[in-house]
């Protein structure tokens, strides 16, 4: 028989409750919100809200100064000068009486006796260091005294001229003044590209440490003979030698003396073919020197290649750098010597490349280089330029059988 349930207790009466099936509740499957795009987080409004915005503290105190300069009323700008310390003012070098006892250096007995011997040598030295103490301030030390020494860059042959003595003597002289400590001398050496191109050591020259400084003694440093005080190469072909100097100084002086025709056989040292005039031009030569290791002043008179005579010309042009240096002298030559100047360096090449027969042909080359220097263009420069290469394939190109052959090939391809 089928009966109903029982209401449940409180319900309605004749209600009946609805009983759920007896099955597990269903789980949501979760799902990847990967392909949905990021939305924006809305900005706050800040409108009506007195809290002000986040700002780094630099910036407000950067802002707040600004404020302040704006503010306060322009200065007048003062332009402030830096006041340099003066100069200690340069004290007076001792007198060569305080640096070295002169009276012990007469020779006493001997061909020499009566004279000053090397007192003679350490007046010049001590003059040519002044000289170049008072053009060069600053070798001086800071409180503004003389240096203890004074290294110098002399020709032994031009101090042995300007003494008017000949080379053993200054030298013996020299050697006199080492053993009391006023100076020491030593040859200097430098390097020099011979005429067939190698680099050989020779002399350029001597150092001789001067004493400035009483109870001092002179020496020569490691950096003192190490230094190079001159290039050899370039002083040799600008003429700038010790031999020029000397050659020079005795030409003025002949000069001189025909000039005023009058006798100074008085004045001549005894055993010294030099005249007293060519001395003292070659000491003022040598002044120059000890400034500038090299300089001199030279008469351009005399150091003009295109006036040599022919014995000067077989001596100045011999190889094809010597042309080569020779060429922008072609500006300078007076017009009447420039044929004669083109026909010696034409010659010059000529014996230099084996080419005896072809001297027209380089008197040719040359002036059509001129010409081309005359119009604007830099002939002389090509020139140059060509014949320095073509020197410098004759010492590496051994096989090179004709070198003028191959400078014509580059001249017509250029």
């Amino acid at each position: 028989m089928f009966t109903l349930p029982e209401a449940a207790p409180g319900g309605a009466g004749g209600a009946v409750a609805a009983v759920a099936p007896d099955v597990g509740e269903r789980q949501p499957i979760p799902r990847s919100k990967a392909h949905r795009k990021p939305s924006k987080t809305p900005e706050k409004s800040v409108e009506g809200s007195n809290k002000p915005a986040d700002v780094p503290e630099w910036l407000t105190d950067a802002l707040k100064m600004y404020e302040e300069q704006q503010a306060t009323p322009p200065r007048a700008l003062v332009k402030l000068r830096q006041e340099r310390k003066p100069q200690p003012a340069p004290q007076p070098t001792p007198p060569l009486a305080d640096l070295l006892d002169l009276d012990s250096l007469r020779p006493a007995r001997g061909r020499g006796a009566g004279g000053e011997g090397a007192a003679v040598l350490a007046r010049l030295l001590d003059n040519l260091a002044r000289h170049v103490l008072a053009l060069r301030p600053s070798l001086r030390r800071k409180d503004g005294r003389a240096p203890r020494q004074l290294v110098l860059h002399l020709s032994a042959e031009m101090v042995a001229a300007a003494l008017g003595c000949n080379e053993a003597t200054a030298w013996r002289w020299t050697q006199r003044l080492e053993e009391t400590g006023y100076l020491q001398a030593r040859t200097h050496y430098t390097t020099m590209t011979t005429s067939t191109g190698e680099r050989r050591t020779v002399v350029d020259g001597t150092l001789y440490a001067v004493r400035l400084e009483a109870n001092h003694r002179a020496h020569l440093s490691y950096q003192d003979l190490n230094r190079q005080y001159r290039n050899l190469d370039a002083d040799r072909a600008a003429g700038r030698t010790a031999h020029a100097a000397i050659s020079q100084a005795r030409r003025e002086a002949v000069k001189a003396e025909n000039e005023n025709s009058v006798p100074d056989e008085e004045n001549k040292m005894q055993g010294s073919t030099d005249l007293p005039v060519s001395s003292q031009r070659v000491y003022l030569q040598l002044k120059e020197w000890a400034v500038t290791p090299g300089q001199f002043s030279q008469n351009p008179l005399n150091t003009d290649p295109c006036i040599f005579t022919p014995e000067g010309a077989a001596e100045a042009l011999n190889t094809v750098r010597d042309v080569v240096y020779a060429l922008p002298l072609l500006g300078q030559a007076h017009p009447t010597k420039r044929a004669p100047l083109i026909g010696i360096m034409a010659a010059t090449l000529a014996r230099a490349l084996n080419d005896q027969h072809s001297r027209a042909w380089y008197c040719r080359l040359i002036w059509d280089a001129w010409n081309d220097e005359t119009e604007g263009r830099a002939g002389l420069q090509a020139l140059a330029a060509q014949l320095e290469r073509l020197d410098i394939d004759r010492r590496e190109w051994t096989s090179l059988r004709n070198p003028a052959a191959l400078l014509a090939a580059r001249l017509r391809a250029a």
